[in-house]
């Protein structure tokens, strides 16, 4: 399964689906009502969680970690440290062996600071950008160190 937190409309959902991920192997986790229910009506054999992100770490999605790969677009320049520290947690502890959380963001510097990095020994490969956005968007992969 692939976890995507804040899908909005579902435009990274939609990349997913047309790169082979089934529909089925979504778990959405969008907090907003409207955006829910349109996710639900646009997807629905995906799973799909109306909830903060933040509450990913007090829910365990399946009785163990299985979650292939997370994918977010969420400005985590604009949430709180101890908000961010709560939704890393949550992912990875959700993430199987080996999974990473992609993060899409706008700009080129990384959202995430390397104090919490260390804190949950985390590592950081920019590994795409693209020039179509304005401001340009970078694409970094966050790991568990090995």
């Amino acid at each position: 399964p692939v976890l995507e937190l804040g899908p909005g409309t579902g435009p990274f959902t939609r990349a997913l689906l047309s790169r082979g991920v089934k529909e089925e192997d979504l778990m959405l986790i969008e907090s907003d009502p409207d955006f829910a229910a349109l996710l639900m009506r646009r997807f629905p054999a995906a799973r799909i969680f109306e909830m903060d992100a933040v509450g990913l770490r007090h829910l365990s999605l399946f009785h163990r970690p299985v979650i292939g790969a997370a994918v977010s677009g969420l400005p985590f320049r604009l949430i709180s440290p101890r908000k961010t520290l709560a939704i890393l947690e949550g992912v990875f502890a959700n993430l199987r062996p080996g999974g990473a959380l992609y993060q899409f963001t706008l700009g080129r510097r990384c959202p995430f600071d390397q104090s919490l990095l260390d804190r949950l020994d985390l590592e950081v490969t920019r590994v795409g950008h693209t020039f179509r956005n304005f401001p340009p968007a970078t694409v970094y992969r966050i790991a568990r160190i090995k």
